[in-house]
């Protein structure tokens, strides 16, 4: 139902209210605090906590210049009444809108909306629309008869500290064996659906929306088996010979090697560039990033960079793949994915079960636009028929019975707890003297190392003992940052104290 609220006048003050119908009210006096034109509606995102329905109105109202930049926004106080719902709902809205850039709190005065280029501001979050027509796609399946291997190098055995492994000992496995033994059925002997299980992917169409703003439908999304995968049917579907990539640095190199596989010309950008903006005069058929949480650093790109890439973007007509790495484990709330906020429906989106759930599951997710899906489908058909079905449906009822957000919420508690015992580990030990890179949460931090400090072969000695440190520069082409990726999420805080003592003996005998 549409919320609406009566005014009384008398305790204006001096200050004029102009109802126009029962939601959209002006006040008008010396400072400017109003509502967006467009009415709250609680039915329009039935699916989300209400404070996130606060928040995706009064964010699209900001994008869509409904709020101007530097207006006042009413009290949390006064909106919690307009709006009908608790000043704790309307508090967590401000908050999450704060935490993404989009206001700023000013001490005695309020919340006022943040000052926006006026060019970024057309590209206002959307749901369902098939902006780009079929017929804007040239050349869409040029490459279906034409597909490249790409193997996928095999993982290596468990090791301590190995970054991006799961506390596989706190997986509750009794639930999903549960699950697993519901989904066992003759149905589910039949063939799996190209796009994948439908409950798997209604399921992700509510996990999507509640974490990270995107609204779509269970048919713009594809199973796949990871992310690996993804890239590889994107790069495989997109992609002409000798076309120019873009992949962020520092970022995964498996990323620029499953571009590479698929003929492409691969170019590393600066994560620094991609937060100042990238050159108008820049030209890419895609770009490749992780906006919410970059891989190995950890940080995020603003607000505006983030407007900016879209409307780069779309000048360029080059694509963006968003991978949303480790999200799940950020500190804070997460803020709206680029998928969500792009209306010319420029963003790719991939998500893997890898890391939130277990390795050995091998299941990942695509998000689509609309005009991708029939040409994405006949790949899929063509390549491998779909996934083996019964994974995919247990994983759909773990959703379902509520074990999967039980479970995050249970890992996000528990990685703090030994994200803190390597850092303490750390500073009890000769790494102390060495600053550490973290950006709060995920599944591992960043030890830098001296200049002139070889990552790579010390990681190959430690790697040999047992300890999985992975090297910085390997994942960073441009600027050869030499440190160590030190995992923590996979090991108790027992373990972690030993695997750091043995770490820094290690590192002291390299010094001499």
């Amino acid at each position: 139902m549409v919320v609406s609220f009566t005014v009384d006048k008398s305790q204006c003050r001096g200050l004029k209210w102009v109802v126009k119908d029962p939601i959209s009210v002006k006040l008008i006096g010396p400072i400017l605090t109003r509502l967006p034109l467009t009415p709250f509606n609680p039915l329009t995102h039935p699916g989300l906590p209400r404070y996130r329905q606060v928040f995706v109105w009064l964010q699209q109202a900001i994008l869509a210049a409904e709020l101007k930049s530097g207006e006042q926004l009413p009290a949390t106080r006064e909106l919690a009444h307009q709006l009908n719902v608790s000043r704790n709902t309307v508090k967590s809205a401000f908050e999450l809108l704060q935490a993404e850039g989009y206001i700023e709190a000013r001490q005695g005065a309020g919340s006022f909306v943040i000052d926006l280029p006026a060019h970024l501001l057309r590209h206002a979050p959307v749901t369902h629309s098939d902006a780009l027509a079929q017929s804007s796609l040239p050349g869409l399946n040029h490459r279906l008869d034409a597909l490249q291997a790409f193997r996928i190098p095999e993982t290596r055995a468990p090791q301590r500290l190995q970054p991006a492994v799961p506390a596989l000992d706190a997986f509750p496995l009794q639930q999903w064996k549960r699950c697993l033994g519901q989904s066992v059925s003759r149905h589910q002997l039949q063939h799996t659906p190209l796009a994948g299980d439908g409950l798997l992917r209604e399921e992700l169409v509510m996990h999507l929306a509640s974490r990270r703003g995107i609204q779509v439908d269970a048919s713009q999304l594809l199973i796949t088996s990871g992310s690996q995968q993804a890239l590889h049917l994107v790069a495989e579907l997109l992609l002409c010979p000798n076309d120019r990539v873009l992949v962020e640095s520092p970022g995964y190199p498996g990323t620029a090697a499953v571009m590479r596989a698929a003929g492409a010309k691969v170019e590393s950008i600066s994560w620094q560039l991609l937060q100042q903006g990238l050159p108008t005069g820049l030209k890419a058929a895609c770009l490749c990033v992780t906006p919410s949480r970059n891989f190995p650093l950890g940080h995020t790109l603003t607000l505006q960079a983030r407007l900016a890439l879209l409307n780069w973007a779309e000048q360029q007509d080059c694509w963006i793949i968003e991978d949303d790495f480790d999200c799940e484990f950020a500190t804070g709330q997460p803020i709206t994915a680029l998928y969500a906020l792009s209306r010319e429906q420029r963003v790719i989106y991939t998500g893997t079960f890898s890391r939130t759930m277990f390795p050995a599951l091998r299941l990942g997710y695509l998000v689509l636009p609309p005009a991708l899906v029939p040409g994405m489908l006949k790949l899929r058909g063509y390549q491998d028929g779909g996934l083996t079905r019964l994974s995919q449906h247990a994983l759909g009822k773990f959703m379902a019975e509520g074990y999967y957000s039980r479970h995050l919420k249970k890992m996000r508690q528990l990685y703090q707890q030994r994200r803190e015992a390597l850092i303490t580990a750390i500073a009890a030990s000769p790494l102390s003297e060495l600053p550490v890179i973290d950006a709060g949460g995920g599944m591992h931090l960043v030890q830098a190392l001296p200049s002139g400090r070889a990552d790579q072969a010390l990681c190959q000695r430690l790697n040999q003992e047992g300890i999985g440190a992975r090297p910085l520069s390997a994942y960073d082409p441009l600027n050869q940052q030499q440190g160590l990726i030190l995992g923590f999420s996979a090991d108790t805080a027992d373990q972690i104290d030993d695997a750091v003592s043995h770490l820094g003996l290690v590192y002291r005998q390299t010094l001499c």
